[in-house]
């Protein structure tokens, strides 16, 4: 396969000799072309020479126009400025949330050579009709009029002056951004000015669609005979005029196009698509992370029957994918080249910069939550910065920290935290008053954390907050030419601009990396012996049409502005993916396939596209669309845990659990939902660490109401024996506060300490006085009878007789009844959920109730009602409670119901048509017999030897899991 780069560096060498080399100038897409550029130039060259000079085209217009690129954060700071001298009024807070909307629009009109007085005053014009409500038919024109569309119709009046005053004051300074650098080279050219440099020739390699201001920098050139383009085209795309992928090449490739980019013929335009032998996989999988194991298994197959020489492209259509990737691609180390810069967003350091801003925005400065200032000092950079002393140095200053923090306490003082000399960092990370001076001291805090740092610890948590001190700075020094700017702005834009940078893989020997790991972007220029394409799918490949622009789309699409909009981003993306596929031999192209449980979207319009019509074109072409299964492969990366074997010592490790910790309705659940979860938490007994926090989450929420439930009940069963009906519902509703107080106290020791008077939590406890009174209220509803408390917060469980392979053990029934009441003879057994529950989550269905609770589309909430009413009819049976002294067991009414706080018209949720029966006109023996043998029938599923352990194929489970990490599913 020749690839496009060495048929540029043949023509190059074709049209120069080896002096000549260093008097042409190569410009190219990206300064990865430029790189293997050079090395097909070397290759071709049998002595040493001076190389061309290869640059971006954004880098090319800057040097002819001696300018000099500025940084984004000082060109924001610039606008604001001269916005500011426009309107004084406007303070940065408000101009932060819409400047660098305006700043991208301007570079979009310079780069399209837009009249900037032109729109701008016809937006000023649009708006004014628009301001006056005519399109609205009201008579009263100033009805839309208020203080904020006033201010909103100011931005648009004053957007031209904003924009000359801006590019003078640039011009001064010879700065430029990327728009105006080409809007200024265009005007010089057209104008027959001379450039800042004269080259004897000037390439252009491997574009498409250009910009306006690119085409006529380009066409200028051409005309003075000084540049040649070098084009990657393909008949396929380019001469279907319906195909968007050549949208822009139709022109350029057309002689008689006032868009004509060429020189004389049209180099060049190919016909790989028609005429090459290719094989061209789709596979669908069923959730994201299958991908990776999809592509991980066919490199390796590549590698093992056609060696590591191959060129092979992995290209991520999501780019989020890459945190899975890395966790198995190291198996290729060898010869991996991962092209693409990660996040500092994904790293510790915005995660901490996070929460110093919301350490810093609080109001009441003297003081933080016990919960921020632990999750601060338990932050990996403090870590490093107090493990980077000696082990009893460590040690002793992690007791100090800890002991500012009292179990109950919910503010640490911050007196008492600065009196920690031995930790300057964090005196300086919590010091400031404004924020120019809080960057000046997180930057001196960054500078004492990675002193500290282990040497063996130096990696890409360092480099991060390098890079991101190195933000900090950088706005520091520009800080000053605003007003001042809040705490709270100050530190959404210093994240934006950390999120905004990214680290860099590097190899300590570029020679024989021949896997990439790249995104599509990436790909420009480049060719591959065989490709794999990732997230195929609509909203990755094309992308999602979102639009950031002050300019109406209706404006930007008038022929007479002419302005790109996502019609032409789509079209952009689809010449990058079928460029990309034009010199593989084999290309494999893998999406995920939708479904009711996740929001990935459907199959790509590329793979469709191509299905229809690349297979009738190409006689040569292979095409399938393969079913994929999984099994472990012998060679896979001993760190991902696919599976648990159930060998003989876990079988008797389970059947102990059975014993001792035995099954609990969430146990049973769980195993059903992701048997792989259970096997962690029921049988390693793994937990999560406990995490305290400001607000309360939903966990915390629901163990909080059911307290009061359970403290209303206790009460009810000393003072009134049980009988609702004598309580006094009034007083009770009116002392919500006093019961939410007390239950808040009773949790604590477990849950945390929250404030409860303000912010989310206040609202919360709004939330749980609403829904507590509005139970109260309705609690007779769906009573026949009287009502009468038994038991509250009562535990039920059992011993129940099974066997295993010929071997008779026993198994461990447990459940926690919320509530035992008695109406009319029937034993209620009522279960409080403070989320939904409807008929639907307790419906049997034709399948019968022993079916319905061993499916794998169980029902946890009917199976927990059937665990309930098999351990109290069992506890009668057995006697073992004086509750239940006398009763007799075999025709004892028992009732289990839900009471949902979200469904509470609903009454007593119970299951319906048979009830919880096994089969109609059962008594209560025949449902204790049938009971067991469904215990045995779980017991068998649980032990049974060929079904191991496996993580759950519903992914978007996995967010709310404490192992996903374990699991390589935290996406």
């Amino acid at each position: 396969m020749k690839t496009f780069l060495r048929k540029t560096a043949e023509h190059l060498w074709a049209q120069h000799s080896i002096e000549e080399m260093q008097e042409i100038a190569v410009v190219m897409p990206s300064q990865r072309g430029v790189l293997y550029l050079k090395k097909e130039l070397a290759y071709l060259s049998d002595r040493p020479f001076l190389a061309p000079d290869f640059m971006t085209i954004e880098e090319f217009a800057l040097k002819m126009t001696d300018s000099t690129l500025i940084d984004p954060i000082e060109l924001l700071f610039e606008a604001y400025h001269c916005f500011k001298e426009v309107d004084p009024s406007v303070d940065f807070d408000r101009f932060m949330g819409w400047g660098q909307m305006m700043l991208k629009d301007f570079d979009t009109l310079d780069m399209y050579l837009v009249e900037p007085y032109q729109i701008f005053s016809f937006l000023s014009e649009v708006k004014s009709l628009e301001r006056w409500g005519a399109e609205y038919g009201e008579a009263d024109t100033g009805k839309y009029i208020t203080q904020h569309t006033k201010a909103y119709f100011k931005l648009y009046d004053h957007l031209l002056e904003v924009y000359g005053r801006l590019q003078a004051r640039l011009k001064d300074r010879g700065l430029a951004y990327r728009g105006m650098a080409y809007r200024d080279l265009a005007a010089r050219l057209a104008a027959n000015g001379t450039t800042a440099k004269q080259y004897k020739k000037i390439y252009f390699v491997g574009f498409n669609a250009l910009s306006k201001g690119e085409e006529e920098i380009i066409r200028a050139l051409l005309k003075q005979d000084v540049a040649e383009t070098l084009w990657d085209a393909d008949e396929y795309y380019v001469k279907n005029s319906f195909h968007r992928a050549g949208n822009w090449l139709r022109n350029y490739v057309d002689a008689g196009s006032n868009k004509y980019l060429a020189k004389s013929n049209f180099q060049w335009m190919e016909q790989h698509f028609a005429k090459d032998a290719k094989e061209v996989e789709v596979l669908g999988v069923a959730n994201p992370s299958a991908q990776v194991f999809v592509a991980m298994e066919l490199i390796r197959q590549w590698q093992s029957e056609n060696g590591a020489e191959e060129q092979v492209a992995l290209v991520l259509g999501d780019e989020s994918l890459l945190d899975q990737v890395l966790l198995f691609v190291g198996e290729f180390k060898d010869r991996l080249n991962i092209t693409m810069g990660y996040s500092l967003k994904k790293t510790p350091v915005f995660s901490f910069i996070t929460l110093l801003g919301e350490i810093h925005k609080r109001s009441d400065a003297s003081r933080i939550p016990v919960s921020q200032f632990r999750n601060l000092m338990q932050h990996a950079f403090m870590q490093y910065y107090i493990d980077g002393r000696s082990k009893k140095a460590s040690k002793d200053l992690n007791r100090a920290w800890q002991a500012l923090a009292g179990q109950h306490d919910l503010y640490v003082s911050m007196e008492a935290i600065r009196a920690l000399e031995s930790l300057p960092a964090l005196k300086s990370l919590l010091s400031g008053t404004s924020f120019p001076e809080i960057l000046s001291l997180t930057s001196e805090a960054f500078e004492q954390i990675l002193k500290e740092m282990p040497k063996q610890d130096w990696g890409a948590d360092a480099q991060a907050l390098v890079q991101a001190r190195r933000v900090i700075d950088n706005l520091s020094d520009v800080i000053h030419l605003v007003d001042e700017v809040s705490i709270k702005i100050g530190f959404k834009l210093l994240l934006n601009l950390v999120q905004q940078q990214k680290l860099t893989f590097e190899v300590a020997e570029q020679k024989n990396r021949t896997l990439h790991v790249m995104g599509l972007l990436e790909t420009r220029t480049l060719d591959f012996d065989r490709v794999i394409v990732l997230s195929l799918n609509e909203g990755s490949l094309p992308g999602t049409r979102k639009r950031e622009s002050l300019i109406p789309m209706d404006i930007a699409q008038m022929n007479t502005f002419d302005l790109p909009t996502f019609t032409q981003a789509d079209a952009v993306t689809s010449y990058h993916f079928h460029r990309l596929l034009q010199r593989p031999k084999q290309i494999e192209l893998i999406y995920v396939q939708p479904s009711e449980k996740s929001s990935v979207k459907e199959m790509s319009r590329f793979i469709k596209q191509l299905r229809l019509d690349w297979v009738k074109q190409n006689p040569a072409l292979t095409w399938t669309e393969p079913s994929v299964s999984f099994d472990l492969a012998e060679n896979a990366p001993t760190n991902e845990v696919h599976r648990i074997e159930k060998s003989y010592e876990v079988i008797q490790q389970l059947k102990a659990k059975l014993e001792t910790r035995g099954l609990s309705p969430s146990a049973m659940a769980q195993f059903a939902n992701c048997s792989l979860q259970y096997y962690y938490s029921y049988v390693l007994d793994l937990r999560k660490e406990k995490q305290y926090e400001d607000e309360l989450g939903a966990d915390v929420f629901g163990t909080w109401v059911h307290k009061v439930l359970e403290n209303v009940d206790k009460a009810i069963l000393a003072s009134h024996d049980g009988w609702v009906d004598q309580a006094d519902v009034a007083a009770r509703i009116e002392s919500l506060d006093d019961l939410l107080n007390q239950a808040m106290v009773e949790i604590q020791d477990r849950e945390g300490v929250f404030e409860m008077e303000k912010g989310f939590n206040f609202v919360l406890k709004e939330v749980a006085k609403t829904i507590l009174t509005s139970y109260y209220q309705s609690e007779s509803i769906g009573n026949t009878g009287r009502v009468q408390l038994l038991d509250t917060e009562m535990d039920l469980n059992t011993l129940v007789p099974v066997s295993f392979e010929g071997a008779d053990f026993s198994v461990k029934l447990k459940g926690r009844v919320d509530r035992l009441d008695r109406v009319d003879g029937v034993y209620r057994i009522i279960d409080y959920k403070t989320g939904k529950v409807e008929t639907k989550d307790l419906t049997v269905g034709d399948q019968g109730l022993a079916a319905a609770l061993v499916s794998e589309d169980l029902k946890g909430k009917l199976l927990q009602l059937w665990l309930y009413k098999f351990l109290l009819a069992d506890a009668v049976r057995a006697q073992t409670n004086p509750l239940f002294a006398g009763l007799d067991w075999k025709n004892i009414l028992i009732e289990p119901g839900i009471i949902s706080f979200r469904n509470l018209g609903a009454g007593v949720l119970s299951v319906p048509k048979l009830g919880l029966w096994f089969e109609e006109g059962q008594n209560m023996e025949g449902f204790i017999s049938d009971s067991m043998k469904l215990i045995q029938a779980w017991v068998d599923k649980i032990l049974d030897r060929s079904k191991p352990f496996e993580k759950t194929s519903d992914v978007e489970s996995c967010q709310f899991c404490d192992f996903k990490v374990i699991c390589h599913r935290e996406i």
